[in-house]
């Protein structure tokens, strides 16, 4: 019974699948429109050039890695402590009320950020003492959690080099860059596993041609099932590129030329059915 479910899940998705890549592809490109005009906007708010940009989303690759190699030292264990405590409050703050009904639960839920609060606070005040320099401003901290700051909040994100601008809005610059690039690329991506399928497609029906082709002296009911069976290959293929060239359209032309060449591959079907039926006349 399993086995039964696996196939006609597989058939059911082999059905499916010119559609799943049309509408994915259409929506990837609507998005990809969308994040690229979003980067535009985001390089005129912070003045940043397009070179300029390259050179932020280097600078953050370069921090990052910066960042991991000092991962065994302390101070760089304590930023990370730090960060992390934060970020857990700032969330278990912004979901108490949206996904708890309960003022029981309401209760002991803010029992418990009283307790990480007062943590944190600590631990930046253990932080201090030990560094004469960049020191964590608490009543920053305090505007953050309460809401009422967005803006980079610890002393580390500036980053090292000549640049005045922090890191903070430079990671903006290089997330919305990133995101641009992985659409493109799912994009092309797209493209080629629409080109795959009618590849095999094309490529199946090639091989009922073929064997019916062998079969021209053999059993007269197996060709015929081949031929019904080319049928249905074909009907799907000429289904599948209706569906990727609305898609693609002017860019059709990228699935390699597959919908020319089986615009006459229907009729070779038509003739081997023309000739079972004479035979079998």
């Amino acid at each position: 019974m399993l086995t039964v479910h696996a196939m006609e899940w597989n058939r059911h998705k082999g059905d499916n699948l010119h559609k799943a890549l049309s509408t994915r592809y259409v929506k990837t490109c609507q998005r990809a429109v969308e994040e690229t005009a979003r980067l535009l906007e985001l390089r005129e708010e912070v003045h940043c050039s397009e070179e300029m940009a390259l050179q932020w989303v280097m600078d953050v690759q370069e921090w990052a890695g910066e960042t991991t190699d000092a991962a065994s030292d302390q101070r760089s264990l304590q930023q990370q402590s730090i960060e992390g405590l934060h970020l857990s409050l700032h969330h278990r703050k912004q979901s108490l009320y949206r996904q708890n009904d309960s003022n029981k639960l309401r209760h002991r839920l803010l029992k418990n950020l009283a307790k990480d609060k007062r943590r944190l606070f600590e631990q930046i005040a253990e932080y201090n003492r030990l560094v004469s320099e960049m020191q964590i401003n608490v009543a920053v901290v305090e505007r953050s959690l309460a809401g009422l700051t967005v803006s980079h909040i610890w002393p580390w994100e500036v980053h090292s080099s000549g640049s005045s601008v922090n890191i903070s809005t430079k990671r903006r610059v290089h997330d919305q860059q990133m995101l641009t690039t992985r659409l493109q690329e799912e994009r092309s991506i797209l493209v080629l596993e629409m080109a795959q399928h009618c590849t095999s497609l094309r490529n199946l029906a090639l091989a009922l041609r073929t064997k019916i082709i062998s079969e021209a002296e053999g059993s007269e009911g197996l060709r015929c099932l081949l031929i019904r069976r080319l049928s249905e290959v074909e009907g799907s293929l000429r289904l599948v590129l209706q569906h990727y060239q609305a898609a693609l359209g002017p860019h059709a032309s990228l699935l390699g030329g597959l919908d020319d060449e089986e615009e006459s591959e229907p009729s070779s079907s038509e003739e081997s059915e023309e000739e079972a039926e004479e035979e079998a006349t």
